[in-house]
């Protein structure tokens, strides 16, 4: 990544290994997890990647924040709201889900439809799934 009068001007293409990922411990938890039906995996290692490469590109203007909740969390937990991509998303793995605001909802939206990323639309606000639990599904968009 390339720095500039404070301001990022190019950054490095980032993919799935770039990405940290949970402890062999948490992993075999989110493993039993799906083995035993608890969840249901809606997104996979790269597509959280482009996703996270799109936030971190965006345009200044956009400011793009998210809030989330881990499949580890307490019921009705979910973080405050954070627009720092680079470090704070991690691990990805984890994640039930993540909300996404910006400026522009259309700029959101179009950005997640340029990958193919499925997301709902939650009381006004996108979601983006990691993982769904059994019971009624999203309305995916």
């Amino acid at each position: 990544m390339e720095i500039s009068e404070g301001h990022v001007t190019r950054l490095r293409k980032w993919d799935s290994r770039t990405m940290p990922r949970p402890t062999d411990e948490d992993m075999k938890r989110l493993s039993a997890m799906v083995q035993r039906g608890d969840l249901y995996p809606a997104l996979n290692h790269t597509k959280w990647a482009e996703l996270r490469a799109e936030m971190l590109a965006a345009p200044v203007e956009q400011h793009p924040q998210f809030r989330g909740r881990s499949v580890f969390a307490p019921p009705g937990f979910c973080t405050a709201w954070d627009g720092e991509f680079y470090y704070h998303l991690h691990p990805v793995a984890e994640w039930e889900w993540i909300e996404l605001q910006a400026a522009s909802a259309q700029w959101l939206q179009e950005v997640l439809k340029r990958h193919s990323i499925p997301y709902s639309v939650e009381a006004g606000v996108i979601r983006v799934w990691g993982y769904t639990r059994p019971g009624p599904q999203p309305d995916w968009h």
